[in-house]
């Protein structure tokens, strides 16, 4: 969001490229994977990171020319990785769909590249207008994160074998997913105000 109109295009389609090419290869090998516990774990934690990076402000020192491309390469990164983690649902769903076949994963995966690009630069925009609507946005990604962490199966197996209703773990799901987004919004306004 600190990135000038030139470097911002250029992280957008990096970051985009990178993230479509960790889409296909952890489609690739989703399938031997799909119900392992932890992985959705891992996705949650990074997403969270992510979500509480999103909020705070570059150093200025960062956002000057001199450090652009630093800013830049941070920016593709953060860009693929939040991707990744978010998009771990819908791989999983495409990794099944194709029955593991590499060819069929690529193709639904290119398909998307035009949609996540004209999307992303949509967004880029009204943040600029309403730059509120970025707490909006981390907010959505600590909720994303809570879902990824409270379904993934070891985290299931626990409050099932706690609680013993697979009803009570709806509402765990969304009660935590709630906390987590409130969190994300709580620690990052915490970080910034002791930033000061």
């Amino acid at each position: 969001k600190n990135l000038s109109p030139k470097k911002r295009r250029w992280g957008l389609i990096l970051g985009t490229g990178v993230a479509i090419a960790l889409r296909i290869f952890f489609a690739g090998i989703v399938t031997q994977i799909l119900d392992a516990p932890y992985v959705r774990t891992v996705g949650g934690i990074l997403l969270l990171w992510i979500a509480i990076k999103l909020l705070l402000p570059e150093k200025e020192s960062d956002i000057n020319s001199g450090n652009q491309a630093n800013t830049l390469w941070k920016a593709i990164i953060t860009i693929a990785i939040a991707d990744a983690a978010m998009s771990l649902d819908n791989v999983i769903a495409v990794a099944a769909v194709a029955h593991g076949s590499i060819s069929l994963i690529a193709f639904g995966v290119l398909f998307s590249i035009p949609l996540l690009i004209i999307g992303s630069s949509f967004l880029l925009k009204v943040f600029d207008k309403y730059p509120i609507l970025i707490w909006f946005g981390g907010a959505l990604l600590g909720w994303i994160s809570g879902h990824l962490l409270l379904t993934d199966p070891a985290t299931e197996k626990m409050f099932t074998t706690l609680f013993g209703d697979s009803t009570m773990m709806i509402n765990i799901e969304t009660i935590g997913s709630l906390l987590i987004a409130i969190f994300v919004v709580l620690i990052s306004k915490m970080i910034i105000r002791y930033k000061r």
